[in-house]
């Protein structure tokens, strides 16, 4: 009975505990071409100031 509440109200817990998991690996790639990013930026700067 209860499952079939939940189901009805938003799917199953499993479906439910599975949208934080989802949530984290778009921040980790998020972060991941945010660091990316980052170290372009530095390499053209020391690129720069070197001279090269």
């Amino acid at each position: 009975m209860t499952q079939m509440m939940i189901a009805a109200l938003g799917g199953t817990s499993a479906a439910n505990s599975a949208r934080p998991h989802a949530l984290l690996a778009r921040r980790a790639v998020g972060f991941a071409i945010f660091a990316s990013g980052v170290a372009v930026i530095v390499a053209q700067a020391l690129q720069h100031a070197l001279g090269g």
